[in-house]
């Protein structure tokens, strides 16, 4: 278990700094350019930045047991997911609202001002390449812990929907440094944001959608359909079978990175020894930990 929690600790930890540097570059930007997109890319990573301090409170203190919590406070870490991927959500929204506006106001009444690009290419160019590392390194951190991290699955998620938003902005502002004012696309220059933005945020959508459903079901007790963790721990329990049973089913079910399984068992006799099921569910929990270090096994008889 702390081996775990560490591996996902630091992984946070290096995201923290990444988007520190990335928000303020953002920001900055924004400030310089005005445009809607950038903003879009910056508050992106701002969030990314503060959620990420909030994981890792709620990496290190998850795990944590009290006298009302013997099972410790894993159901954070899915709730966690579920508000990052509000907030997401929300933002993509909000920009939704505020680039059509300024569209609308162009087309009806010719007000607006054309883009300024600036440094935007080549900040894009850096966002992508920082994006694109995080995401890797998330996610290999989290594969070390055969993806038991909740937490790091929500972050390369949305660190993913930050590159695509920031690789969006940087193709399409290079292509408009080609289309001058007085063009017949001139027009592109006052509401490229618009196009820019919506665009992004349909491409956008399906990440933090993703990660709203799977904390959702993780938070309400939802099954693992994962077809290789069923199968791995099938196997595992099937070898670990108290005797005078056999197998019916397995379920296992995921809050954060503890997992539960429940063990359907069909007794073959009228009698079964408590202290040998004890002794095999506690031998099927050592034989699962090595995998899933915070693992509880219920034998359940049909």
């Amino acid at each position: 278990m702390l081996n775990q929690k560490r591996v996902e600790q630091r992984a946070l930890g290096v995201g923290i700094a990444c988007n520190a540097v990335m928000g303020a570059a953002g920001l900055t930007v924004f400030f310089i350019t005005g445009m809607e997109a950038i903003f879009l890319d910056g508050v992106f990573t701002v969030i990314a930045l503060i959620s990420g301090l909030v994981a890792l409170v709620v990496s290190s203190r998850s795990a944590r047991t009290t006298d009302r919590f013997p099972n410790g406070f894993f159901a954070l870490e899915p709730l966690y997911a579920i508000v990052k991927a509000v907030l997401t959500l929300s933002l993509l929204a909000f920009s939704t609202i505020n680039v059509t506006q300024a569209a609308i106001e162009y087309w009806r009444f010719g007000i607006g001002e054309p883009l300024v690009l600036g440094p935007v290419v080549w900040y894009e160019l850096v966002m992508v390449a920082i994006c694109v590392g995080m995401v890797l390194f998330y996610r290999y951190e989290n594969a070390r812990i055969h993806g038991a991290s909740t937490m790091l699955d929500a972050e390369a998620r949305t660190t993913l929907v930050d590159g695509m938003v920031s690789g969006g902005i940087g193709v399409a502002a290079l292509a408009l440094t080609f289309v001058p004012l007085d063009s017949p696309l001139g027009w592109l220059n006052y509401t490229g944001d618009f196009f820019i933005t919506i665009a992004l945020v349909a491409i956008s959508l399906k990440e933090p959608l993703t990660v709203l459903h799977d904390g959702f079901v993780e938070l309400i007790g939802g099954r693992v359909i994962d077809e290789e963790t069923n199968e791995h721990i099938e196997l595992e329990a099937r070898g670990h079978l108290p005797g005078g049973t056999s197998l019916d089913r397995v379920h296992v079910f995921k809050q954060g990175m503890s997992y539960t399984v429940d063990v359907y068992l069909l007794c073959e006799n009228d009698t079964m020894n408590v202290s040998h099921v004890n002794s095999r569910k506690q031998e099927l929990e050592a034989a699962l930990r090595p995998r899933f270090p915070i693992v509880d096994v219920n034998f359940v008889f049909d």
